[in-house]
């Protein structure tokens, strides 16, 4: 079996035969192909989005966290808290995000992700979230469940190796 071939396959919507097996070396082939695609993705969106791939990742984060508070930011984006403030400058001036005050704290501020921006996003990513609907519907239960068990496991993998500077 040529090393990359199972990869092609997923890709192309029809999962594994049952007669084949993925080896591990596959797994991390398809895994890279992955990283790659969604590396790409992020520099289209990015482009449709008319924004850099930084300001991208400080929207992509402040939407997944709800709220954001900007030393927060810079740290995920491992950035200073001066460029992160020019970086949400920009941002709030385009109408991607918005200052509010800490409920809890005046003297702090949250970073809110807007509604605009949320429909922007949504706009662009909603095509290929229905194609990942669609794939996903495509295996059984117990398939998805591993599947999805895989990629949680796979995410906490980058996660930690993202925290070490990538060692």
């Amino acid at each position: 079996m040529e090393h990359g071939s199972i990869g092609r396959r997923m890709m192309d919507g029809a999962g594994l035969e049952n007669h084949e097996v993925a080896t591990p070396r596959d797994i991390a082939v398809a895994t890279r192909r992955l990283d790659l695609a969604l590396g790409a993705l992020h520099v289209a969106l990015a482009r449709r989005l008319g924004v850099s791939q930084a300001e991208l990742a400080a929207i992509t984060h402040v939407g997944a966290a709800g709220e954001l508070g900007p030393s927060e930011l810079a740290r995920r984006l491992d950035v200073t808290t001066g460029a992160v403030t020019a970086l949400v400058d920009r941002l709030t001036e385009r109408g991607h995000l918005v200052r509010q005050p800490h409920p809890g704290d005046r003297r702090r501020l949250q970073l809110h992700m807007t509604d605009h921006a949320r429909d922007e996003v949504m706009r662009h990513v909603r095509p290929l979230s229905n194609d990942v609907d669609a794939l996903a519907a495509g295996f059984s239960g117990p398939e998805r469940a591993v599947i999805a068990r895989f990629l949680e496991g796979l995410t906490a993998i980058v996660e930690r190796h993202a925290e070490r500077g990538g060692e």
